[in-house]
């Protein structure tokens, strides 16, 4: 989800506000409500997704090559449906382990809209794997690639004849950036530490102050795999955010396997939402997921839940078995 931060200027206030100009549309009501809402709660830019367990290298590069197969990855989520321009997300990445499983290496393409901002993001991802004991393997990584932003504050009321001039505010960036994490992994628990994007590019110009700039995201995150029964193991999960001029935001979660193919569990992000999720692994190599979250903020009178579908798929190395299942 991305979220401008930053100030109004006092001339588009008062066209805004002016009733007597403008008719506002309830949409548009609505998408202006949203805006603001998530403005005051968090500086949040970076796309979010409920089911980062199943996708980490979207935010961190160390990820990387660590399934030990060309893994390829799609997410689409849907946030708050049913409010005109509510945030969408769509992401497709690929990973693979190359160089005898020591390097790992990665293209991710997510592309964002809420309202009438759209961001485009392009990353290649670079990974190093050191063995640390018989089970263990630390991961440093790499993220380097752009973002495109496209941002038209001419959608934001709905105005007659020529008098949406006066919100001009049409901007077209391309906006180079780079990353960095660590992940340390075994078969049955992660940590990992990344920071997606380390440049603060500036995303002002003189006509346009509502956006400001591409703040710095801090990831945190770990699980673990515990056998609970026969035919049954428990995974809990966190995944901890923090931006400057935002609240430290914070997500658990925990699934249940069944019989190594069926996860069901939930998830519940510190005051904002909480959410089930469900996980199908059809095959050793074909997974499919869904989840659904339920906001607790004050868009939830309008909101009907936010929806996140998923499916990955694992491409069998010759003379090399896949792991199944995967839990990581």
């Amino acid at each position: 989800m991305y979220i401008w931060t930053g100030n109004i200027d006092k001339q588009s206030m008062k066209v805004m506000t002016n009733k007597s100009q403008f008719n506002l549309k309830r949409s548009t009501v609505f998408l202006i409500l949203l805006l603001f809402t998530a403005w005051n709660v968090s500086a949040q830019q970076d796309p979010m997704f409920t089911q980062y367990m199943h996708n980490p290298v979207s935010i961190n590069p160390a990820y990387a090559g660590s399934r030990g197969t060309l893994n390829v990855v799609a997410m689409n989520r849907q946030q708050w449906v049913g409010i005109d321009g509510a945030p969408k997300t769509l992401t497709l990445s690929v990973n693979s382990p190359f160089l005898k499983y020591n390097v790992g290496l990665g293209l991710s393409l997510i592309h964002d809209e809420i309202g009438p901002v759209k961001q485009t993001g392009i990353y290649a991802d670079y990974s190093y794997h050191l063995k640390v004991s018989t089970t263990t393997k630390l991961a440093f990584g790499l993220k380097g690639g752009f973002n495109m932003y496209d941002i038209n504050l001419l959608g934001l009321i709905g105005a007659q004849g020529d008098d949406h001039i006066a919100l001009s505010g049409v901007q077209k960036l391309y906006l180079p950036n780079f990353g960095v994490g660590t992940y340390l992994y075994s078969d049955r628990f992660y940590l990992g530490f990344s920071i997606p994007k380390l440049l603060q590019n500036s995303l002002s110009d003189n006509s346009n102050t509502l956006a400001n700039k591409e703040e710095r995201h801090i990831f945190l995150m770990g699980g673990v795999v515990v056998d609970v029964a026969e035919n049954i193991k428990f995974k809990p999960s966190t995944t901890i955010r923090l931006v400057s001029g935002s609240p430290v935001s914070t997500e658990l979660s925990a699934a249940f396997l069944l019989h190594d193919k069926l996860w069901l569990g939930g998830m519940y992000r510190l005051g904002d939402s909480f959410g089930a999720m469900v996980k199908f692994d059809l095959t050793n190599q074909l997974s499919l997921g869904y989840s659904f979250d339920s906001t607790q903020s004050r868009l939830r009178r309008d909101s009907q839940g936010t929806h996140e579908i998923y499916i990955s798929y694992d491409f069998a190395f010759r003379n090399r078995k896949i792991l199944s299942p995967r839990y990581f």
